[in-house]
């Protein structure tokens, strides 16, 4: 396999991405024309990552649980296993969605829309924080590498199916990329593309 980044490098380096569009958003005016651009952005990026993780990682934890272990779960110790991990994450995903949902539909110059905003930008925070401190060490600990080499090959496949800009007739778009015009209704566009492509790899 040519590239040996694995999957943990991965998902580290769509952490990275998403906190710069988030720096963008934050820095931007409310009647900036690129601001819904940039919350469409956003929303591309993270349902890009939770799939990448629900489709690949959460499954290969399954597979290899490995040992419980005591983990610092931010001020204290608590016993975790990778089916805590695997569930207290796949809820979280599930309440940053709704917030997209909503978000997707919000007047981009109403107070509704700056208050998801920053909701969604908390709760992004968090689970960077929970994935680099609790879900990142467990999986780097339980998984052998040559596991996490594949994992990370199947998430940049997969990834490559979806533009990362929500403007979809910009010439050379794949026809997947198509589905993914702005709007209500993108999250659900962009994880049915992401996970229909999955079960190919």
């Amino acid at each position: 396999m040519a590239d040996e980044t694995d999957a943990l490098t991965e998902l580290a380096e769509d952490q990275r991405q998403l906190a710069d569009i988030f720096r963008r958003i934050e820095h931007a005016e409310a009647r900036d024309e690129g601001l819904r651009h940039h919350t469409d952005q956003a929303t591309i990026e993270l349902v890009r990552h939770y799939v990448s993780e629900e489709e690949f990682l959460y499954p290969a934890l399954t597979e290899h649980p490995g040992p419980a272990r005591h983990l610092v779960d931010h001020a204290r110790d608590r016993l975790v296993e990778g089916a805590d991990l695997v569930k207290s994450a796949t809820e979280d995903h599930a309440r940053a969605e709704r917030l997209m949902r909503d978000l997707a539909s919000a007047d981009v110059e109403s107070a509704e829309f700056a208050d998801l905003v920053q909701r969604l930008l908390r709760m992004f925070r968090t689970q960077t924080r929970d994935e680099r401190d609790l879900l990142f060490p467990y999986t780097r600990e339980v998984l052998p590498e040559p596991v996490l080499v594949d994992l990370g090959f199947r998430m940049r496949r997969v990834k490559s199916i979806v533009p990362t800009r929500p403007y979809p007739t910009a010439p050379g778009v794949p026809p997947t990329g198509r589905l993914l015009f702005p709007g209500p209704g993108l999250v659900d566009r962009v994880r049915a593309v992401l996970s229909g492509w999955s079960h190919t790899f």
